[in-house]
C-alpha cells in the first residue's frame, strides 16, 4: 500500500513540475512578444512593413531602418521615407508628427509640400505639350507673352535655368505691390513686364537656379492647354499615375493627412504671399505616390522621351549638370537623377539611380537637413558608391 502511495505521490509531483515548467516557458515567450510589439508601435514612430523580402533585402531594410530611426531618436528627422530597389519597395517609414499642435502622428498617407521637387511636374507638363506639338523648346517666350520685355529667352532656357531672369523671390520686396496682399503667377509676369528688373546675364551663357523660370512655365502650360496649370497637371500626371494622395497646396483649405511644417522649437510655420504661386513649388504628395510616379516616369509612360529631360543641358558646377527640370550627378558613370526642395519648414529629396532603378523619396516637415544625406542610403543598397557627395542644392 505504501509503495502504491509513493508511486502516486511521485506522479502528482512530476505533473505539477511539468505544468510549472510549461507555464514559465509560455510566460517568457509572451513577454518577449509583447516587448517586440511595444517597440514597433511607439506613439511617434510607425514602421510600415513591406512585402515579404529575401534575406538579403531584409538585411538592407534593417540597415535602412536603423539609419532613419537613429536620426529620429536623435531628434534630427521628422518625416516619411521610402525606398524602391530593383522595382521592389524594400522600406517605408513614418516617424514623428504630422501636426505638431494636435500631436497627430505621421502615417504612410501623410502628404508633404514637395517644395522645389514640384519643378519636375512642371517640366513634365511642358514636355507633354511638346509631345502634343503645341510648342517647341526653341520657341522664344515673347512668342506667347508679346509684352515680355526680356528678349531671346527660349522655353529650353527656362527649363534648364539658363534664362538669366531675375528671381521674383528677391525683386518682389523692392517693387511697388499695388493693393493686393498676395502674389500669383500672373502677378509675377506683370511685375516683370511693368518694372523690368535687371537680368542677371545674357540668356544661354550660364546656369543660375531661379524660381521665376518655372513660374513662367506654369503660365505657358495654362495658355497652351486652355486649362489651369493645376488641372492640366492633375489630368496628365496625377491621374495617369494613380496618385490619389497628391494635390496642390491651398492656403485656404486643409487636405486629408496634410503634414504641417514646424521648426525645431516646435512652432508651426505659417504661409505668406508666395504660397499662391505655383510651378516652382506647390505640389503636395506622399512617399508612396512619389514611388509610383517615379516608376511610371522613368519607364516612359507619362512622356515618351524622358531621356531628353534627364540628360545634361547646363553645367551647374562640381562636375554636375541640370537637365530639363532635373539635376544630374554623373557619379563616376553610375548616374543619379534628382531634385531636392525646401520651403516653409519642409525639406524633400527625390532621387533615382538609373543602374539599379533605385528611387529614394525622403520628406520632412521640419527642415531636417539630413534629408539630403542620401549617399549612406545608396551605399547600403549596393557595393557601388552612392552620391559621391551629399548635396543640399534644390
Amino acid at each position: 500500500m505504501r509503495l502504491k502511495e509513493m508511486r502516486l505521490l511521485f506522479l502528482i509531483i512530476s505533473g505539477v513540475c511539468l505544468i510549472a515548467l510549461a507555464s514559465y516557458i509560455g510566460i517568457s515567450k509572451g513577454e518577449n512578444m509583447s516587448v517586440g510589439k511595444k517597440y514597433n508601435t511607439t506613439k511617434k514612430s510607425v514602421i510600415i512593413s513591406p512585402p515579404v523580402l529575401s534575406k538579403q533585402l531584409q538585411k538592407k531594410r534593417y540597415v535602412l531602418d536603423s539609419i532613419f530611426t537613429t536620426d529620429y531618436r536623435h531628434g534630427v528627422f521628422n518625416g516619411c521615407a521610402a525606398v524602391l530597389y530593383h522595382d521592389t519597395t524594400i522600406y517605408q517609414s513614418a516617424l514623428g508628427f504630422e501636426n505638431i499642435k494636435s500631436k497627430k502622428n505621421l502615417c504612410n498617407e501623410s502628404a508633404f509640400q514637395l517644395a522645389s521637387v514640384s519643378k519636375i511636374f512642371t517640366a513634365v507638363a511642358v514636355l507633354k505639350l511638346k509631345e502634343q506639338n503645341k510648342l517647341d523648346l526653341a520657341d522664344k517666350i515673347d512668342k506667347y507673352f508679346p509684352d515680355f520685355p526680356y528678349k531671346n529667352i527660349t522655353i529650353k532656357n527656362l527649363l534648364s535655368h539658363t534664362s538669366g531672369l531675375p528671381n521674383y523671390l528677391y525683386f518682389y520686396y523692392h517693387l511697388p505691390k499695388g493693393n493686393s496682399d498676395i502674389l500669383t503667377n500672373q502677378g509675377v509676369l506683370d511685375l516683370l513686364t511693368r518694372h523690368k528688373p535687371a537680368a542677371y546675364f545674357k540668356p544661354g551663357t550660364r546656369f543660375q537656379y531661379n524660381n521665376t523660370n518655372f513660374v513662367l512655365l506654369a503660365l505657358l502650360v495654362e495658355q497652351l492647354s486652355g486649362q489651369s496649370f493645376q488641372a492640366f497637371v492633375k489630368q496628365n500626371i496625377f491621374d495617369v499615375c494613380g496618385m490619389t494622395n497628391t494635390y496642390f497646396f491651398s492656403v485656404t483649405d486643409s487636405m486629408k493627412n496634410q503634414a504641417f511644417g514646424f521648426d525645431y522649437r516646435k512652432r508651426p510655420i505659417g504661409t505668406d504671399e508666395f504660397d499662391y504661386v505655383v510651378g516652382d513649388k506647390g505640389v503636395c504628395s506622399t512617399t508612396q505616390d512619389m514611388l509610383v510616379f517615379a516608376k511610371k516616369l522613368f519607364e516612359g509612360k507619362i512622356i515618351a522621351n524622358i531621356n531628353e529631360a534627364i540628360k545634361p543641358h547646363a553645367r551647374t558646377g562640381n562636375g554636375r549638370y541640370y537637365g530639363l527640370g532635373f539635376r544630374i550627378n554623373p557619379n563616376g558613370g553610375d548616374t543619379i537623377v534628382f531634385h531636392n526642395g525646401w520651403w516653409h519648414g519642409y525639406r524633400s529629396a527625390f532621387q533615382y539611380r538609373k543602374a539599379d532603378k533605385t528611387t529614394l523619396v525622403i520628406l520632412s516637415n521640419r527642415l531636417d537637413k539630413n534629408v539630403y544625406q542620401t549617399a549612406r542610403i545608396f551605399n547600403t543598397l549596393s557595393a557601388k558608391k552612392g552620391i559621391d557627395e551629399d548635396s543640399d542644392a534644390e
